[in-house]
């Protein structure tokens, strides 16, 4: 009985491309590898995507936020969409520096989001972006801080990718200055924002303030971008953040 040995050579070498991932796959993954258990977990549960579209998920355990080192978040939205887990986090940090122009110390409030995310439960949570937004003050009144109701996670235009609402104020002043409020929404890598003052009413005075400026960015938004943010301006820019902030 002959042997078709040609044959043989081809499944063999059929076999091998497949496990090799086949001829000229380009790799996707540009992070940097995990360390430890974390790299464990990794080999033995490859990432996939989440199953299930967006939704809003229970706070997590203490054990997890505290092993990515977060320490008294202002608030905290853990959701899920296509990509899989997404956790924003919300801090402010209160720090002084020395102003070399006028030698004097400045006090300067910071106020940080910061996006962790994962495909699978199992994996290990890793930063996707931070956003940081420092006011400096030197000899006056200093205020920073989120409008936490704001603040959240949604799916506005149901395909399952989730958007984030960032509402914040800031102040560094004296008597009744208009604050200055900014609104941010992220998806993805675009970001649409309006920069404004609050609107300041004085019993016995015409109100003043209460200006917003529109970026580029959020005249190109779809539509339902722009009436869900326009809807976050009209809830703030009237209020005077850190005195009636509603509790998140």
């Amino acid at each position: 009985m002959s042997v078709d040995r040609s044959g043989w050579l081809a499944v063999a070498c059929a076999l091998a491309l497949a496990a090799c991932g086949g001829p000229g796959k380009a790799a996707t993954d540009t992070a940097a590898a995990p360390e430890g258990p974390a790299a464990t977990a990794a080999t033995a549960a490859p990432a996939q995507p989440a199953a299930g579209g967006f939704a809003v998920l229970p706070a997590l355990p203490g054990s997890e936020t505290d092993g990515l080192g977060i320490r008294e978040p202002l608030k905290l939205v853990h959701y899920r969409d296509t990509a899989g887990e997404g956790l924003l986090v919300l801090t402010r940090t209160d720090t002084r520096t020395h102003d070399a122009d006028s030698d004097q110390d400045m006090d300067v409030a910071t106020l940080t989001a910061t996006l962790y995310g994962r495909a699978t439960a199992d994996a290990p949570f890793v930063q996707r972006w931070q956003s940081e937004s420092p006011t400096e003050c030197e000899g006056l009144d200093l205020d920073a801080g989120y409008f936490l109701d704001q603040v959240g996670a949604s799916d506005l235009d149901g395909d399952g990718v989730a958007e984030l609402t960032l509402a914040s104020h800031s102040f560094c002043g004296g008597g009744v200055d208009p604050q200055q409020i900014v609104i941010e929404l992220r998806r993805d890598n675009d970001v649409y924002r309006i920069d404004g003052e609050s609107l300041v009413t004085i019993e016995g005075d015409a109100p003043f303030g209460g200006e917003r400026q529109d970026s580029a960015s959020y005249k190109d938004a779809p539509p339902l971008f722009q009436k869900h943010m326009d809807a976050v301006w009209k809830a703030v820019y009237a209020r005077r953040g850190g005195q009636d902030e509603a509790t998140p």
